[in-house]
């Protein structure tokens, strides 16, 4: 059973982190009776979309890089912001959210 729903950015995954009641990670999705809400899975996409193009991935080279300007930042924030509140509505308290996203260390 799904008790938490943890939010971390990290490359090439989807944002949503599903955990237990032992605190173990489930899934990396939307939980089991969200999973086709297009809405909520458009907006956390967009968000992993952007954050992962901060990465140079090639055959050859994988590193972090950061946004290339001030406005990547500013549009994550604006994407992660409006991602959160889909999620916030449809939760509607059944489940624990833990924000673990930083924007200190972009």
């Amino acid at each position: 059973m799904i008790k938490k729903i943890c939010i971390k950015l990290e490359y090439n995954t989807y944002c949503l982190w599903l955990y237990n009641e032992n605190d173990e990670v489930v899934d990396n999705d939307n939980p089991p009776e969200w999973d086709d809400d297009e809405k909520l899975t458009a907006a956390f996409m967009a968000v992993s979309d952007l954050y992962d193009s901060f990465f140079i991935d090639t055959d050859k080279e994988f590193k972090y890089i950061g946004p290339s300007n001030e406005e990547d930042i500013v549009k994550l924030q604006d994407l992660f912001k409006t991602a959160m509140l889909i999620l916030e509505e449809k939760n509607n308290g059944k489940y624990t959210i833990q924000n673990d996203v930083s924007f200190d260390s972009l």
